[in-house]
């Protein structure tokens, strides 16, 4: 089939689908202009879970040697009702990110949490203080 035989083989619905594939992008391109790209949750819908234990996510060391203060955090989610109310405080996860250690023995680091289908409405303290682990010291006992 040549070029030709091609763009006249179904032209209506070529033209159309080019035609809903603008529309389509037109559309997108404004709801992310106006609104970020979120989807849109009333403000109505949230729900509280309090006393989250805040994890510790490092590649280096184990994360109980990294003390968080203050360990728990409180988190509003918002979403649609029924989502709320199936979710369980075990399925919210909060955590900070020690993927990058910097040399010095205490640190603060934003919270972080994810929740599946909600989105995050706030997170109460934003920021927690994560006290390092002092290595062993390595030098050897001078000998008499």
């Amino acid at each position: 089939m040549s070029a030709r035989e091609f763009l006249r083989h179904n032209r209506w619905q070529k033209l159309l689908s080019l035609l809903l594939a603008m529309l389509i992008w037109f559309t997108v391109k404004q709801g992310l202009e106006r609104g970020g790209g979120l989807p849109v949750v009333p403000d109505g819908n949230t729900r509280p879970f309090e006393h989250v234990p805040v994890r510790v996510l490092t590649a280096t060391a184990s994360p109980s040697a990294f003390r968080v203060t203050p360990s728990e955090v409180t988190v509003v989610l918002r979403g649609r009702p029924d989502i709320l109310a199936r979710l369980r405080p075990q399925d919210v996860e909060v955590y900070v990110n020690l993927a990058d250690l910097p040399p010095t023995n205490s640190i603060r680091r934003a919270v972080r949490v994810n929740a599946p289908g909600c989105q995050v409405g706030s997170v109460s303290p934003q920021e927690v203080a994560i006290d390092l682990p002092v290595p062993p010291d390595n030098r050897s006992t001078p000998s008499h």
